[in-house]
């Protein structure tokens, strides 16, 4: 059993190298390929004809979503927004992919502007409608944009979404609209929800209720992303968005926290070899497996009872460790589905270990194999909803 013993020790010498590797790599791929959709979007409009006026609030969009799934990348968040570009009655600009929300932007010249563009009602879109020659009736409008014939006219046409404007202009929007909510509380009351949910929704970033937010984006930055957009000259350096600017050393530290406590649990489970041999000199003292024929074929004597109890013995090692607080405080509440990926992986390394005593799979073919495992294991873990009992 010496070689079995020793490819066996060569495996749990290199796991936690192995995991927080594969978990590094794939947290930064993450951060750089946010950034790159970023930059390519912001770069498709080089074919655009479009004015810098109107321009500036499409490139607005793609900031505000590219900065928040950046920011979420960071964060180890799976959060993410997309730029819908709808062009429906009342549509959102930006919703959430895998949360509720919705998000509408304005970038108008000044904040009063923009704010009165995020508080428009329903009626007033209809009578610009009716302005520039539309034909259709008030009832037949309303039809036609899903809504019903109680439909309140006073209401605001993005209803429910956050309102997104430029950075320079919060102050100035948030003045304009109180004092609108002052006015029409003495004049006409009704007008009054439509100004109070805009100012209760009223922000200059994309958030969510994670800690995820995009970066704040004034009305002259907008137009000068848009500038340099149409010249396809937008990179990740000129925006400073390099993991090198972007990833702070308390991300590091937080990513290796999540990596490290992984690669101690794997490490760790990696060590009840003992329990293991002890599992199987016990089906071979009570004549389930035969002692040469385990020498000659490995685990591939076992049958598929007796592998059953090998599993459980791994479980049951592991489990009572981390619950007895022998792995530290932080493995007491040990979630059963990392210590059922554990054991696959266990079971599974060892098995290739001994197919490399065997002469059935080179040293070579074993790395590739446990990495290729340990990779698929360490996201699971470490994206997974089970990880957070663990960290």
């Amino acid at each position: 059993m010496e070689a079995f013993k020793e490819g066996y020790e060569f495996f749990e010498k290199n796991a936690g190298n192995f995991a927080g590797h594969a978990t590094g790599i794939h947290y930064v791929n993450a951060v750089e390929s946010e950034i790159k959709k970023l930059v390519n979007n912001l770069n498709d409009f080089e074919t655009s004809g479009a004015r810098i006026d109107t321009l500036k609030g499409d490139v607005a969009e793609f900031w505000h979503a590219g900065t928040f799934n950046i920011n979420a990348a960071i964060n180890s968040s799976k959060n993410r927004v997309q730029v819908d570009r709808s062009h429906d009655f009342g549509s959102a600009d930006i919703t959430g992919v895998n949360f509720d929300a919705k998000f509408g932007l304005k970038y108008y010249k000044n904040g009063a502007s923009s704010a009165e563009q995020q508080a428009k009602s329903i009626f007033q879109r209809f009578s610009e409608y009716k302005s520039q020659g539309g034909k259709e009736s008030l009832d037949l409008y309303l039809e036609k944009r899903g809504y019903s014939a109680d439909t309140i006219l006073s209401d605001p046409v993005y209803t429910g979404q956050y309102r997104v404007i430029p950075s320079d202009q919060l102050k100035e929007a948030t003045m304009f609209l109180e004092r609108k909510i002052r006015e029409e509380a003495v004049k006409r009351s009704e007008q009054v929800h439509r100004y109070e949910e805009t100012l209760k929704l009223l922000s200059d970033k994309v958030k969510d209720n994670k800690g995820n937010e995009s970066i704040a984006l004034s009305e002259q930055e907008a137009r000068e992303l848009a500038s340099l957009s149409k010249e396809g000259g937008v990179n990740p350096e000129g925006l400073n968005f390099t993991t090198e600017e972007l990833i702070k050393f308390t991300n590091i530290l937080r990513q290796a926290y999540k990596a490290g406590l992984t690669a101690a649990t794997i490490s760790m489970v990696l060590r009840v070899a003992p329990e293991v041999l002890n599992a199987i000199a016990y089906l071979i003292k009570n004549g389930e497996i035969e002692e040469g024929q385990f020498k000659k074929i490995g685990f591939a004597a076992i049958t598929g009872a007796g592998e059953g109890f090998v599993r459980g013995t791994v479980s049951a090692a592991i489990t009572a460790s981390c619950k007895a607080g022998l792995c530290g405080s932080a493995m007491k509440s040990i979630d059963p589905s990392i210590v059922g990926a554990v054991t696959v992986l266990v079971m599974n390394s060892m098995k290739n270990s001994y197919q490399v005593t065997t002469g059935n799979m080179s040293r070579a073919e074993m790395v590739n194999e446990l990495i290729k495992e340990m990779f698929v294991t360490t996201c699971a873990l470490s994206m997974g909803a089970a990880s957070q009992s663990l960290i």
